[in-house]
């Protein structure tokens, strides 16, 4: 399921509210999934077959337990709200949280 929120895409400052994860990597001896995030005008532009407005890649710590969906696993991820006193462990680890996932 893809994630809806306002994004300002660094390399055009355009804004893009339709995010999909569209490569899941997970990587068993850093126990950390690295997801590529494409960002969309909307979800028209994407069923229309248009190319993405930005991409990125955001490793999140954890790996989705046995038997779950790699993908909704990282939706889930992106989507949760960063802790108070933590800092991210990336740059760019919370730049989805609060997101709606959405059919």
């Amino acid at each position: 399921m893809p994630l809806q929120k306002d994004y300002v895409t660094p390399s055009t400052g355009a804004t893009a509210s339709y995010h999909r994860a569209s490569l899941v990597t997970l990587d068993d001896d850093g126990k950390s999934t690295s997801i590529q995030i494409a960002s969309y005008l909307n979800a028209d532009m994407r069923a229309a077959g248009k190319a993405p407005l930005y991409t990125q890649q955001i490793v999140v710590d954890g790996l989705p337990a046995n038997g779950q969906d790699a993908f909704a696993y990282a939706e889930q991820q992106l989507s949760a709200a960063a802790p108070e006193n933590a800092a991210p462990t990336y740059a760019n680890r919370f730049v989805f949280a609060g997101a709606e996932i959405v059919a």
